[in-house]
């Protein structure tokens, strides 16, 4: 797959579980860039900062709510580590840690 597909499924997947258009590709890939230079200015803490205030940046605090109890969860942070791992932000041994 792509990563202009994968994007593409992962906002879509984001959108459909709020009920709107809360994000874009466009966006996520802005978001992508900021992170990478995050990361090589502050590491890795600078980097967890960041991602921590990342989805009130376009949803409420309503609809983190809903993504945190949709049974999509688990699914949507699976596929942003492995986005976040496919251009090279963290690594892999990362991801897992993060997954724990």
């Amino acid at each position: 797959m792509s990563k202009t597909a994968f994007y593409r499924e992962l906002v879509q997947e984001i959108n459909q579980t709020v009920g709107r258009e809360a994000v874009t590709t466009e966006q996520l890939k802005e978001l992508v860039r900021q992170a990478k230079m995050i990361r090589r200015a502050q590491g890795l803490m600078g980097l967890l900062a960041f991602a921590n205030q990342l989805p009130y940046r376009f949803l409420t605090p309503h609809e983190v709510q809903m993504i945190q109890r949709s049974p999509r969860y688990r699914e949507l942070s699976r596929r942003t580590l492995q986005m976040l791992v496919m251009e090279g932000v963290i690594t892999p041994f990362e991801a897992n840690m993060v997954r724990i």
